[in-house]
């Protein structure tokens, strides 16, 4: 099953609550930076040039098709996996905070409702987006939902980090993505976006 796209619409600022999030209590960020964390571990040692399609993308997180009904238990299932296979392995050290706390990443939005499939942003960046323009399931940090005071904002979206070496490439998906379905977190008129502004200032 597929989830079916919505026609792309301008995005106006203006949500005004959040109505679910994942990982719960992520308004007091503690929760949500300790994904955060995890999620950087998981991925820095992963993140390659050479393999930008499967290098974060471990068969053993993957999610089904993000259906609408099923996006938060999908999010749950792969910080779960991720966590608890962490947890099973020797740390990994991390390079330098060089970079501040996003380790020289940065972060994604991604609105599921209005992407159109067109795959562009798969060609953009080898497949490290794949064809729903997704970022990879590794890098994933929480999922969002939102009340939207206009009827033309998307109401879901999920949040992902973005390896160094990856920011070129995902620059040029964004940069060819129509619909407009993946920002960068800062560009975006989330309530995530006012919440995080400290952590995703230049």
């Amino acid at each position: 099953m597929k989830l079916i796209p919505q026609a792309p619409c301008p995005r106006e600022p203006g949500p005004s609550r959040m109505l679910y999030e994942l990982p719960e209590a992520a308004s007091e960020r503690d929760t949500l930076f300790e994904v955060l964390e995890e999620t950087i571990h998981w991925c820095t040692s992963r993140a390659t040039l050479d393999a930008p399609a499967t290098c974060l993308r471990t068969p053993g997180f993957q999610p089904r098709v993000m259906i609408d009904a099923d996006r938060f238990q999908m999010m749950e299932r792969v910080i779960s996996e991720r966590h608890y296979a962490l947890r099973g392995r020797p740390p990994r050290a991390l390079p330098p905070r060089e970079g501040g706390p996003l380790h020289g990443g940065r972060l994604l939005v991604y609105f599921p409702d209005d992407n159109t499939c067109d795959g562009a942003a798969e060609l953009a960046t080898r497949g490290y987006l794949d064809v729903d323009n997704m970022p990879p399931w590794d890098t994933w940090v929480g999922m969002f939902r939102e009340d939207p005071e206009s009827s033309t904002q998307s109401s879901d979206y999920l949040i992902a980090w973005v390896p160094p070496v990856f920011l070129d490439s995902v620059a040029q998906g964004i940069f060819v993505n129509p619909e407009q379905c993946i920002q960068w977190l800062e560009d975006s008129t989330t309530m995530m976006a006012r919440r995080l502004k400290d952590l995703t200032s230049p």
